[in-house]
């Protein structure tokens, strides 16, 4: 079934390549990533080994989202892919399971670290669950303003977080602080197969969400050349400050403080290099990366539900956009609700915390994959189509990006951790994706046979050409509408 065409639209073509690796940055580097990270390094260098598995596991996924990115740049993104590669039904169980989730579960915890830091640490007044609503309402409306302060917000925050992680890594790992540090960056720790493959989970949070510049390829100016050169340098980008970041809190804080995966571990790294400035420098850190990436996945999420309510696979109301902005409003504010809601109720306190990150990833993981068989799928039934990216040597690096990811998801429990709190959180929600995927479906398509078959990639791939046919004008910062054709 084809796409509805809306008389209101994205604001195409506004922003550019800096945009897409903020985006891409952003989104990875999160508060709850500095905890996990530096807490990773209880292991020594086993945890650099599960970091460098972890980081080709991402670079698999990475390509498979640019190939399919760049042959379908719309805004429905990983719904568009999977509904061209598997069908409406495992289109949109993707979006429910890997990013509808990826808000209740990882987002929750995220809104968690910097809230509780804002008031326990650095001491705000009012409790974390008044600060968790006061940032979730803040980054709601920059989204609401449009594309243009989200990617301004995104740029500034990634080279702020960026430089700052940076700096603390050289100089902790050097131990050049005003404090000393405890031992060196790497002790000897015995390597073993079960404590390798228990951090692999772990190891991916730390990398994944390559893929969420790809919503924005309707906005971006060149998303054939943004998109995959967004998601490669965003990666690399992140791989050296977040590694030198974490070499040095194991210089500096013991392994069974890093051990414990604390959410305030970041600040404890501060204050142990820096002292008393440390806590003030990192908490505001640890409050901007979160900020970024709460902001990317309130910009990315809203913008997959759009096209697939043009699509029919949403109910319309999540195509309606802000005449002044072109913003998603209806995503905007429901996916923001979401950590709002779940941390009133304390969800992310104790071990929740690092089980609602591990149930994120097993959602990321199912959509990871899913995303991985599209493109194989796809290059056997459309081996001729037009594919800007292409994912070298395929299907070699989906398949082995499979392997990676199922043995994380089946080892998805670090030491400490219980595993079926956390499968059973990743169940229930795929669970109910399936059940919403399958009636929503049912109700629109009206047959069973339809919503399992592939939709035909030159259908979609029209319905992208409609967005290059008549761009619509810029927004008028200052109207209250989109300026008239006249």
């Amino acid at each position: 079934m084809a796409a509805q065409a809306p008389e209101v639209t994205l604001e195409r073509r506004s922003v550019g390549l800096p945009t897409a690796i903020g985006t891409t940055f952003s989104l990875i580097v999160a508060s709850s990533v500095l905890a996990t990270v530096a807490g990773g390094f209880f292991a020594s260098w086993v945890w650099l080994i599960a970091l460098a598995i972890g980081f080709i596991t991402m670079i698999f996924a990475s390509m498979s989202f640019s190939e399919l990115a760049t042959m379908i740049p719309k805004a429905g993104s990983m719904n568009e892919y999977v509904r061209a590669g598997l069908g409406p039904f495992f289109a949109t169980v993707t979006v429910g399971v890997g990013y509808v989730a990826v808000q209740l579960f990882p987002g929750t915890a995220e809104n968690f670290v910097s809230s509780l830091i804002t008031a326990d640490i650095l001491g705000a007044p009012g409790d974390y669950k008044l600060w968790a609503a006061i940032y979730m309402v803040v980054i709601a409306v920059i989204n609401l303003l449009g594309i243009r302060p989200f990617a301004a917000v995104e740029i500034f925050l990634t080279f702020a977080v960026a430089a700052s992680l940076f700096v603390v890594g050289i100089v902790g790992l050097a131990g050049a602080g005003p404090n000393d540090p405890i031992g060196s960056a790497l002790p000897h720790f015995e390597l073993t197969w079960s404590l390798l493959s228990a951090l692999l989970g772990i190891a991916i949070f730390t990398f994944v969400g390559v893929e969420y510049t790809c919503p924005l390829a309707e906005e971006l100016k060149n998303p054939s050349r943004d998109i995959p050169y967004g998601i490669f340098i965003g990666l690399g980008l992140i791989a050296v400050p977040v590694v030198l970041y974490g070499l040095a809190a194991a210089r500096y804080l013991p392994a069974d403080q890093l051990g414990t995966l604390a959410p305030t571990i970041p600040v404890d790294v501060g204050v142990a290099i820096f002292g008393s400035a440390g806590k003030w420098w990192l908490g505001l850190v640890v409050i901007g990366a979160s900020v970024g990436t709460l902001n990317a996945v309130v910009a990315g999420v809203p913008r997959i539900l759009y096209g697939m309510a043009l699509t029919r696979q949403m109910p319309s109301i999540f195509a309606s956009l802000l005449p002044s902005t072109r913003a998603p409003w209806v995503g905007i504010i429901g996916i923001s609700l979401i950590p709002i809601l779940m941390n009133a109720f304390g969800a992310a306190e104790g071990a929740g915390f690092i089980k609602l990150i591990l149930a994120g990833v097993l959602g990321w993981v199912t959509a990871y994959v899913l995303i991985h068989i599209s493109v194989v799928m796809l290059r056997r039934r459309e081996p001729n189509a037009e594919r800007p990216y292409r994912s070298p040597a395929a299907p070699i690096p989906q398949l082995l990006g499979i392997g990676l990811l199922g043995l994380a998801a089946y080892k998805i429990a670090p030491p400490g951790i219980e595993s079926n709190s956390i499968y059973w959180r990743w169940f229930i929600f795929l669970l109910v994706a399936a059940a919403f995927s399958l009636v929503y479906n049912l109700y629109t398509h009206k047959s069973l046979s339809v919503i399992f078959k592939p939709v035909p990639l030159a259908e979609v791939q029209r319905e992208s050409a409609l967005i290059e046919e008549e761009p619509p004008p810029p927004v008028d910062p200052g109207g209250l509408h989109p300026p008239s054709r006249g």
